[in-house]
């Protein structure tokens, strides 16, 4: 008899701060429903970064070793029930500040202790909530200012205000490459400057008043660093073609060219955080025969083969017609090789000792594969298997059965599904949890979906009252 596919688990909307400092401990609030019992733990995907129950309920401490790795991680949390959605929470290099009440005007913003080269954490708390940061900076010197708020998967969508010393509003930001906001400014003094975060409703509501709860939770970076610019990039790619980019200006377009053979087939994709990409490949003579602007991704990708010998030329352009020392990108060009996306129908899964549950998953195939694709489950419990699956030579949805035997013991871990035809290996993946996507999340996927193996009902302990 099949169990429930679905866990019931807690809620868990937001953490304060979303990340924290190589080498610290951070003291970290939750929110959400079912996160207030002693029984509660937590999970993240970042070698490293463990949280542990602090002393008041909902509140966690965050240990960040010395050499975890930066960049963004997911964290769950799970009692016996399953598992909470996972959110994101950033692992980073820089100092960390928590903002600092009360700030919804400049005139109320605290000293300007946080210099560039800083991390803000903040949460716009209720509705009509302005939070207003004060920094320092240099004559000349360009500041950059990032939010990171909708991508954290917070329900906002965020904008940025930069004010002056006396409060005059002199750049603003809104959306970048998705909902969350990024500016650059060079002051024409030293002395102290004023940023105002806020936000509006996502999904977008009927009105159009500025939001805010405790899961409008944000991470505001703070540089003057000047960007590492990319190198030279060269005119002539040699394939295969690695390189990074950079769009130093607006309406700026890099071209490459490169040579191919009549029905040579290519895979070409562009990856940049800081703009929306446009990707076009033009004959000799600058004709186009195809672009993108969307892949799997908010980034662009081509499957693309040539309609005759001769030269080519590949284009990296802003769709939006920006440039700017922040827009740097990734090229690749490389032989098309068949592929597969594996997409898992939840992130985590339950299954009682003695029955089984099921596990749907959707392929999509990009090319013809050769090989019979086979899809096995890794990474499972003691007592739980799950026998192989073959995928239709067309993809589709498959079903896998995961069992557990009568003694099977209670457990709470993550495990991988993963496809292979022999030669090559696929992950599995699902989702992150969120509403209305526009555009991308820190994290847009992870390989690693939960399941709760849960002892069968005679066995389990009676609650004592």
């Amino acid at each position: 008899m099949g169990g429930s596919a679905f866990a019931a688990a807690p809620g868990f909307e937001s953490i304060f701060p979303a990340g924290g400092q190589i080498g610290t401990r951070v003291e970290c609030t939750v929110a959400g429903k079912g996160l207030e019992g002693s029984s509660l733990l937590a999970w993240c995907s970042r070698p490293g970064v463990v949280l542990l129950a602090g002393e008041k309920p909902k509140k966690f401490i965050a240990t960040l070793a010395k050499d975890a790795k930066p960049g963004p991680c997911l964290v769950r949390f799970y009692t016996d029930d399953g598992s909470s959605p996972p959110r994101v929470f950033e692992v980073g290099n820089l100092p960390e500040h928590l903002e600092k009440e009360p700030n919804d005007a400049f005139t109320e913003a605290k000293s300007a202790e946080p210099r560039m080269q800083a991390v803000i954490n903040g949460v716009l708390e209720k509705a009509a909530d302005v939070d207003t940061h004060a920094i320092r900076v240099q004559k000349g010197k360009a500041i950059t200012l990032e939010l990171h708020g909708y991508a954290l998967g917070s329900p906002m969508d965020p904008a940025l205000r930069l004010l002056d010393s006396r409060g005059v509003e002199i750049s603003a930001s809104h959306d970048s490459h998705n909902l969350d906001p990024r500016l650059s400014y060079t002051p024409g003094t030293d002395g102290t400057m004023f940023v105002q975060v806020l936000a509006f409703a996502h999904p977008p509501a009927a009105d159009v008043a500025l939001k805010g709860s405790s899961s409008h939770v944000y991470r505001l970076l703070l540089t003057d660093e000047a960007p590492k610019l990319a190198t030279n990039e060269p005119n002539v790619l040699t394939l295969p073609a690695t390189i990074q980019g950079l769009l130093t200006k607006p309406r700026e377009e890099d071209v490459f060219t490169f040579t191919a053979k009549k029905s040579d087939e290519l895979a070409l994709a562009v990856h940049s955080r800081a703009f929306d990409a446009l990707l076009r490949i033009d004959d000799a003579e600058g004709k186009m025969l195809t672009q993108a602007d969307d892949g799997e991704s908010s980034d662009p990708s081509l499957r693309w083969k040539a309609p005759k010998d001769g030269d080519f030329k590949v284009v990296v352009a802003d769709r939006f017609h920006g440039g700017s020392p922040e827009h740097a990108y990734e090229l690749s060009v490389k032989p098309f090789t068949p592929t597969l996306t594996a997409t898992l129908d939840t992130h985590a899964y339950r299954i009682e000792a003695g029955k089984d549950a099921e596990v749907k998953i959707t392929v999509k195939l990009n090319g013809t594969f050769t090989a019979k694709l086979q899809a096995k489950a890794l990474d499972l419990p003691l007592g739980v298997t799950a026998d192989p699956v073959e995928v239709p030579a067309k993809g589709g949805e498959i079903k896998m059965k995961l069992k557990a035997t009568p003694e099977a013991a209670a457990s709470q871990d993550p495990f991988r599904i993963e496809i292979s035809d022999g030669t090559q290996t696929f992950a599995a993946t699902y989702l992150i949890p969120f509403t209305e996507p526009r555009g991308d999340l820190l994290i847009t996927t992870d390989t690693q979906p939960w399941l709760t193996v849960a002892a069968k009902a005679a066995d389990k302990k009676p609650v004592a009252k």
